[in-house]
């Protein structure tokens, strides 16, 4: 098997089944926010926020809507989830589709850190 080395900010496909409750399942997109010096090391794991195509109404907020580019791989506008913060192993992780741009960079970092009261 080939080891996979994700880097932040891309945007992979990955299987998140089995979900349970209300954490987001099925094969979908996720945005790395590990940082890249524990991506790097080898860890057997990454930190990620699902990304969905369904916009959800009152939460817009804490979801950052992304509009598809040629850079970021999506096929439709979709919306990063993070309220969705997650530990995944790297096996989950089934392909790139490309990266975030910058705008949508700071935008995750401002909403994560307030979700996080960091």
């Amino acid at each position: 098997m080939n080891k996979v080395y994700p880097k932040q900010y891309e945007i992979w496909i990955a299987d998140l089944n089995p979900s349970t409750g209300s954490e987001p399942g099925k094969i979908r997109p996720v945005v790395i926010i590990q940082s890249d010096l524990l991506n790097k090391t080898g860890h057997s794991s990454t930190i990620a926020c699902s990304i969905s195509s369904q916009h959800k109404e009152g939460v817009s907020f804490i979801r950052i809507a992304v509009e598809p580019t040629n850079d970021n791989g999506l096929l439709k506008k979709s919306y990063i989830l993070c309220d969705q913060v997650r530990a995944i192993d790297l096996q989950r992780l089934k392909g790139r589709l490309g990266t975030l741009n910058q705008e949508a960079i700071n935008q995750l970092n401002e909403t994560l850190k307030a979700i996080l009261s960091l």
